[in-house]
């Protein structure tokens, strides 16, 4: 890879993990469209981390709330009433499923990435998921609003639920925040909740994966020398900054549109990866 390359990659991972259009997908289609090779696992996993620093960054004061809040919660009981330590034992339970599927289906689905057509047929998925969530918690919020009552909030069924949209995550193409939020918008909670919950989400997952990769990974990096090191600090840096960004932008969306924009974007880049496909294939 080329300092340009991991830039590029870096960007793309920064802002494609928080917008709902799949980052792994991403990951896979742009190096396809411009015959770049694809990237190594150890730049992959790295560059989700710098997503990862990035939520810390923004929601660094509520993370270490619910830390303190599950931590004492186990030996305090006033403290189980708490809003941040429900919040955390609601983040644990949706965690479960995304953890089961990574231990259990992780070498079968590592050889989906090698195929732009399986992400592109992902990512019409990812697109379903999007416009079903949407509609479907549209609904239920008028009826909330005629009926003057509060809103859907999470409990242990939904946040199970939507921990299932994070597992089916793992196949490249289908997006973890687009399954996240719609699986909770299917449910009726509120968008700007749901994007809030997907963003505290991604902690437990992309830290779990990054250290289970690493530790994989960590013989070919130190082997690499300077060359490996520059294009990682490159993509981590870039992902960082476009994975700040790209949170701020979708928090101010979510409490103003709905995120149908991202369907159909995910149809788009679906419909010219066949359409690419076919003219390299047969033209």
């Amino acid at each position: 890879m080329s300092i340009i390359q991991s830039i590029v990659l870096g960007i793309i991972q920064g802002v494609t993990e928080f917008f709902p259009i799949s980052s792994s997908g991403h990951l896979v289609i742009i190096p396809y469209f411009f015959n770049w090779d694809y990237p190594p696992l150890y730049f992959t996993v790295t560059v989700h981390f710098a997503t990862l620093a990035a939520v810390v960054t923004i929601f660094h004061r509520e993370i270490f709330r619910i830390i303190r809040a599950v931590i004492l919660g186990i030996f305090i009981r006033k403290e189980r009433a708490t809003s941040s330590f429900k919040l955390g034992i609601l983040l644990i339970v949706a965690s479960i499923p995304a953890a089961i599927a990574g231990y259990f289906l992780n070498e079968y689905v590592e050889s989906l990435f090698s195929s732009p057509l399986v992400v592109a047929a992902f990512l019409l998925v990812t697109a379903l998921f999007l416009w079903l969530g949407e509609r479907r918690g549209s609904r239920i919020e008028e009826q909330f609003a005629s009926s003057q009552n509060d809103h859907v909030r999470f409990n242990f069924f939904i946040a199970f639920m939507t921990g299932i949209g994070q597992a089916i995550a793992i196949l490249p193409g289908i997006s973890r925040s687009g399954s996240t939020i719609s699986f909770a918008r299917f449910f009726g909670v509120k968008r700007s909740e749901a994007v809030r919950f997907s963003f505290l989400l991604s902690v437990p997952v992309i830290f779990g994966a990054f250290i289970f990769e690493i530790y994989h990974s960590s013989g070919v990096i130190f082997e690499g020398g300077l060359n490996i090191a520059l294009n990682l600090l490159a993509g981590f840096f870039f992902a960082y900054l476009a994975g700040m960004l790209a949170i701020k932008f979708l928090v101010y969306l979510a409490k103003r549109k709905n995120l149908n924009i991202f369907a159909v974007y995910c149809v788009l880049l679906s419909a010219a990866t066949f359409i690419f496909y076919i003219i390299k294939r047969f033209i």
